[in-house]
């Protein structure tokens, strides 16, 4: 008897529960940056999100220097994370302040840094 009254109340649990699951929304979560870092993604280590486009940049370590050309008439464009750029340009929080032969100075969140082209097998050299 007591067995019965035992597995009566655990199925009626059961019942209850799934009920309430079903009719319970599935609520999802969506962080608005507003021009801030997300905080639940870390800043370092190997949880840390990899960014591929300029839009998603928080800090200059997300940023990737890919090239920088001079067209006709000197205008300077600079190649980075997959985009072209120019100066004054402004895509997320990164904006392109002044492009130099094998540098770019650029501000992210208001802070201004400046980046030297890599070439291969190591930093820029001195023109």
């Amino acid at each position: 008897m007591q067995r019965k009254i035992s597995f009566i109340s655990l199925a009626l649990f059961v019942v209850v529960v799934c009920l309430f699951a079903i009719k319970s929304p599935c609520q999802t979560f969506k962080y608005e940056a507003k021009g801030k870092r997300d905080p639940l993604v870390p800043l370092v280590g190997v949880d840390r999100v990899k960014v591929s486009g300029l839009e998603d940049v928080i800090s200059v370590d997300d940023v990737k220097l890919e090239g920088i050309t001079i067209g006709p008439g000197g205008k300077k464009m600079v190649f980075m994370n997959g985009r072209i750029l120019g100066e004054g340009d402004r895509v997320g929080l990164v904006e392109i302040i002044k492009i130099e032969n094998e540098s770019v100075t650029l501000v992210i969140s208001g802070t201004e840094h400046n980046i030297e082209l890599t070439k291969e097998g190591g930093p820029a050299s001195e023109l």
